[in-house]
Formats: C-alpha cells, structure tokens, sequence
C-alpha cells in the first residue's frame, strides 16, 4: 500500500517569495509518490468488519480540544475464547483511514486477541484537519481510552501496535502518556524516528533534488520527532522492518533498534516491501507473531 506526501507544508512558506515557491513545488511534484511523512485522509469506507466476519463496537470518543475522533473495538468471538487473550491498540499510518487499514490486523480477532483502532482528526469520520500538534493530543486521547478498555474488560496484556507514520505519532505520545509503563510491548513496524530525516533520506535517492538538502531543515518541522523518545522507552519492544521496503527504507528500522535501551528484537524481512509482513511470505509471520506473544509476554 502505497501512502502519498500532503503539499500542506507549502502553506508556510511566504507568497512573497517566488523561489521559495518554486522550491515547494519541485519537491511536492517528486515527492508526491513517496509515503510515510504527512497526512493523506480520506472519507471513504474501504472495507467493514461485518464483511470479514468480525464482531466489533462503532466508538466516539473527545480529546483535548473537543473534537470528536472515530474508532473500531474488533472484538474476539466470546463463545470460542471466554476470555480475551489482550487488547491491541492500533496507531495507522499516513493513508486513507480506519476502514483500511484494519485489516492489517483484524485476523488476531481469530485468534482470541482483541483490537482498538482509531483515526487522527480529519481521517475516515473525525472530526479536523491532522497537524503534528493535534494529532499528537489524539493519540494520547487514544492511549487513555484504550487502556480503560483493558481495565473495564480486564483484558491480560496492553499491545501498542505502530505502523509506518503511526510508529512516529505513537513513540511521540507514549512518551508524555502517564501510564506508558502499562504498556506489555510496543511493535514499531515499517517505521521511522525523524520526519525530517525521513525526508532527507527522500531527497537523497532523487538527483533531482540533492542541491537542496540543506534547505529540508526549514521546509519540514520536527518538533514531534520520536528521537527524544528512543531512550525513554521502557516497555519491550518489537521492531519490524522490511530489508527491500521502498517507502521508509531499511536503515530506519535499524537506526531505531540501536537507539532503543530496553528489552528489544528485530524481525528483518528478508524479502520484506513496505508494511506487508502479515499479508505475504505465506502468512507466516501471523504464526510467529502468535507464537512470540505466547512465548515473550
């Protein structure tokens, strides 16, 4: 799934600057096909729970500054597992919405586990338009509502599952969330730490564009880079990284599991692309994630 780079950081340069303009063009135009950095929400409903045979819960939920963000509880089948095997709290990346990419991982519903996804102001239903700042004061919203699932429905262990943009905009929250240590495993897949780096690392494989590198420092902000976070993060963490993904390329999940200082691993996906670990190689990786929640929670 490929996921494509917003123009919205044109906004902030002046219109009294043509070079300016013509810069913010150039790199729109042949960054518009890369993925992982800005946000791209759609409205549009992909796909729905009931069409995969999945019992679920429609949720609303407020934040800090009032907007109303929409949410999916899928739930496990209650008469094949009584009890819940724990709840899994979804940050997803850059495209679309809810609808989508739920999907990655509705089929852990089959398997006892249950999963609580959310979409960032502006995306599928919610109410806004996403920002760093916003988005970030969602995701702690999310955190909050999430973890009083797993108090209420007494569910055994607290999964933060991130995906490309999603690791970002999670790492970045978990740090200020004040129960960050009721976290039983954080999994970062396909993901990166910086979004200005992320970019750099665009601009770098397009000739196109390397005389401007120097001025990616004040084209993209990262004010909400997860950097601060790495050594911070105290919970066990997976990484998940494709060798041959595209999008956020390999050297991001590399940098981020040398950077963390917790009980730690690292699936490298031999034959990995962007977040396609639980939809190719022959399922196998379903298998193993079942098996390493089994083994290491």
């Amino acid at each position: 799934m490929r996921e494509h780079l917003s123009l919205s950081f044109c906004r902030n340069f002046s219109h009294n600057s043509p070079m300016k303009t013509i810069l913010c063009l150039l790199m729109a135009f042949v960054l518009s096909g890369c993925s992982g950095l800005f946000y791209q929400p759609t409205p549009y409903l992909y796909a729905h729970p009931k069409a995969k045979g999945t019992q679920f819960e429609d949720i609303w939920f407020t934040q800090g500054d009032g907007l109303n963000l929409h949410a999916w509880h899928l739930k496990r089948d209650l008469k094949k597992f009584p009890k819940s095997k724990g709840l899994l709290l979804f940050f997803h990346g850059n495209a679309q919405n809810l609808s989508s990419h739920f999907l990655q991982l509705n089929w852990l519903t089959k398997f006892g586990y249950e999963v609580f996804i959310f979409d960032y102001r502006g995306y599928g239903l919610s109410d806004g338009s996403p920002n760093q700042a916003g988005v970030n004061r969602d995701s702690l919203a999310a955190l909050n509502y999430a973890y009083k699932l797993v108090q209420k429905d007494q569910h055994p262990k607290f999964i933060v599952y991130t995906q490309s943009l999603g690791g970002t905009i999670g790492m970045r929250a978990i740090q200020e969330w004040e129960q960050k240590q009721k976290i039983d495993l954080l999994v970062l897949d396909s993901t990166f730490m910086s979004y200005r780096g992320q970019v750099q690392n665009i601009m770098k494989s397009t000739m196109l564009l390397w005389p401007f590198l120097p001025f990616s420092y004040f084209l993209f902000s990262d004010e909400y880079t997860a950097k601060p976070a790495m050594e911070r993060l105290k919970m066990p963490v997976l990484v998940i990284h494709g060798m041959k993904d595209p999008v956020v390329i390999y050297k991001n999940g590399e940098e981020i599991f040398s950077a963390l200082k917790t009980k730690k691993w690292f699936w490298k996906i031999e034959d990995g692309y962007h977040i396609d670990v639980f939809f190719r190689h022959q399922k196998k990786y379903r298998k193993d994630f079942l098996d390493f929640l089994k083994k290491e929670l």
